[in-house]
């Protein structure tokens, strides 16, 4: 009867469960509680219950959200432009009204057409406000300029500057030398072959003016146009992937054209 009596008084398991995941304080176990529970149950109860809260991680402030996302490198649209207001370009070149960007693109075919933010002025609004006196900064209000563009158009445009690009970067320069051409001036021209080079252009080295005619300031012997046309191919040899495409036109000491190229990778 003793053992009965005293089993009648033990937890069920979801009790104890209940006890051992749930923060139970001090203060709500009653003394009946406390009499009714076995000693050893009670003390592994209370230790399983710290032992879990003590792991748990505390409650820490929510931190404001900062996007990792990288800003973008190229041309400001769409939800991208950090204004609710916009001017729109119209085809004669005007200005439109200020109108809600939220809405205009809206309004738009999304798939064919973006919204580009070209620029940007006084807001409409504060036009008739006093301009800031000369060196003042402008603090009036501004509006992004924008066009509506077509995705088609836009896109053959920016192959058509890319392809401009590649065909500026073959474009060939010369550069004009005479063969008693002093050391300073040699090293000015001699830098601005190499940044060509660099450049990835076709650089021809012309000794003597093609349209006035090859004028010497001074005689120079063989030797000395020689260890000019040396000191030359020494400077090409230090741009990487550079070289002299075709051998010299002319000859030394008269009108001739050496040929540099930097090399494709």
């Amino acid at each position: 009867m003793r053992l009965a009596a005293r089993c009648s008084h033990l937890p069920s398991v979801a009790e104890a469960l209940h006890r051992v995941f749930l923060p139970i304080p001090q203060a709500t176990l009653s003394n009946s509680c406390r009499r009714n529970l076995p000693r050893s149950t009670f003390s592994e109860i209370q230790t399983c219950h710290a032992s879990f809260f003590a792991k748990a991680k505390p409650n820490r402030p929510s931190q404001p959200f900062q996007s990792t996302r990288q800003p973008s490198t190229g041309p400001t649209r769409d939800e991208g432009i950090a204004a609710s207001d916009i001017q729109i370009v119209n085809d004669d070149k005007s200005l439109g009204p200020s109108q809600n960007l939220k809405r205009t693109l809206a309004s738009i075919d999304r798939n064919a057409c973006f919204i580009l933010q070209v620029g940007d002025k006084v807001h409409p609004r504060y036009e008739e406000y006093p301009e800031p006196e000369l060196g003042d900064p402008d603090t009036r209000p501004r509006i992004p300029v924008c066009k509506i563009v077509d995705k088609k158009a836009f896109r053959l445009s920016q192959i058509q500057k890319d392809k401009a690009k590649k065909n500026a970067a073959l474009t060939t320069k010369q550069i004009e030398l005479n063969w008693a051409i002093s050391q300073h001036d040699l090293s000015h021209r001699l830098d601005k072959l190499k940044e060509f080079l660099t450049q990835g252009r076709r650089v021809e080295v012309v000794f003597g003016k093609k349209r006035k005619g090859w004028m010497q300031r001074k005689d120079v012997t063989d030797e000395e146009a020689q260890a000019l046309l040396h000191q030359i191919r020494e400077a090409v040899k230090t741009v990487e992937n550079s070289r002299e495409w075709q051998s010299m036109e002319g000859q030394a000491r008269r009108q001739a054209i050496m040929f540099f190229e930097a090399k494709k990778k």
